[in-house]
Order: structure tokens, then sequence, then C-alpha cells
């Protein structure tokens, strides 16, 4: 920018030095194309100084972002293994030996998770449907469309309580 300033100043006094004529009509042109020449580098030099803060201010918010996503990740990976934690959790079953239940085991066909139910409800003459805790699949319904499961004959299953229950 300082280049054009000094051609400007250059161009004006090269102006005064050919000593045009105040009256003149060419005189009067180039002197508002020289005062023209100059509010456009003023101009120029406002938006330069505009486009870098806007540059530093995309920087200074990408950065954060940047950083929110390395948090939103971090968060995330987190979730996932609690998931994977709590998952791991519900399948160590413990058997509970005093408990004289006979219970049946089904596969969830979605999540692959086996679900323990008490087998009274096979028999039982209001329909009920058993549905998977983790994806809420129907496992089973005792209505006769579904082939009835296997006894296990074992005592039923218990999931060991979550820190949230023993605190109960």
């Amino acid at each position: 920018m300082e280049d054009l300033r000094e051609r400007i100043a250059y161009l004006q006094g090269l102006t005064e030095g050919l000593k045009f004529e105040e009256g003149r009509e060419e005189a009067r042109i180039i002197k508002q194309i020289i005062d023209i020449l100059g509010d456009l580098v003023d101009e120029v030099e406002e938006l330069r100084a505009s486009q870098e803060d806007l540059e530093d201010y995309l920087e200074s918010i990408d950065e954060d972002l940047y950083g929110d996503e390395d948090e939103f990740d971090l968060e995330e990976s987190n979730e996932a293994e609690n998931k994977e934690d709590a998952a791991k959790d519900e399948a160590d079953y413990e058997c509970d030996e005093d408990d004289d239940i006979e219970y049946v085991e089904v596969e969830c066909p979605k999540c692959h998770d086996i679900i323990c139910f008490d087998a009274d409800i096979v028999d039982e003459e209001d329909v009920i449907e058993v549905t998977c805790p983790n994806c809420n699949e129907v496992v089973y319904v005792n209505d006769g469309s579904m082939p009835p499961p296997q006894r296990s004959g074992r005592p039923a299953r218990h999931a060991r309580p979550s820190e949230d229950q023993e605190d109960l």
C-alpha cells in the first residue's frame, strides 16, 4: 500500500510541476482522478485490515472448535467404554443357588444377548411378551406364535446389581 501512496504522491507532484492553469478542465479532471485514487488506497487499506481481523477471528474459532472436537471425541470414547463395561457387567451373571425358580433362556434375535425369564410365563393363560432389556426386541410371546423355549431346570440367574442399585 505504501508503494501506491508514493505513486499517487508522485502524480500529485507532477501535476503541480506541470503548472496546469487552475481554470482549465483538464487540470480539474486530473486533480479529481488523483484524489479518487488516494481515497481508493484508503479504502483498500481498511478492507485489508478488516480481512486480517476476520482471519484472526476465524482462526480463533477454528482453534476453539478443534479443542471442542477433541473434548467431544474424548467424551464419545468414554461413553463407548462405559457402554462396553455395562454390557460386560450385564453378561456376568451370578447364580443364586438358594433360589428354586425354574427359568428359561432365550437368545435375542437382534442383539444375541441371552434373556432369562421365569418358566411359569410359558404356561401362563394371559398373553405375555418377553422383551430384551438391551434392545427392546420381543424374544418370546406365550400365545403359541413362537415355539416353546427349552426349560433349563437350573435356578434363575440374576444380574449383579449395578452401583446405583447397591446404594438403595
